[in-house]
């Protein structure tokens, strides 16, 4: 499982977030992506406002498999963290499933 937990907060984010919140959510929903990354080895989350009434998630998994990146933008903390790790979901099943071809030219 996780070694590793990183968690970065702006000092501009006006939101109260409570840490152990965070890391039960970052938690669960790393353990969604296990099943397709393999074991995780890292989470690196950082959070910071770009706008007034809004909270950007940027997540990094570094997996047996590889790195990951999501990112997502909402008004509420909970959904930007949840669309982030759904972002890394849909990445990898899309190139997973995606036929690569090698160019020979």
């Amino acid at each position: 499982m996780k070694n590793s937990y990183l968690l970065h907060i702006d000092e501009h984010t006006t939101q109260g977030i409570p840490l152990e919140d965070i890391s039960f959510l970052s938690s669960f929903k790393a353990n969604l992506l296990e099943d397709l990354l393999a074991e995780i080895h890292i989470i690196e989350i950082t959070l910071s406002n770009p706008g007034d009434s809004q909270v950007a998630a940027l997540v990094k998994i570094g997996a047996q498999t590889g790195e990951f990146t999501g990112y997502s933008v909402a008004i509420r903390w909970e959904t930007a963290i949840a669309k982030a790790f759904e972002s890394i979901r849909y990445h990898f099943t899309f190139f997973a499933n995606s036929p690569i071809q090698e160019n020979i030219n």
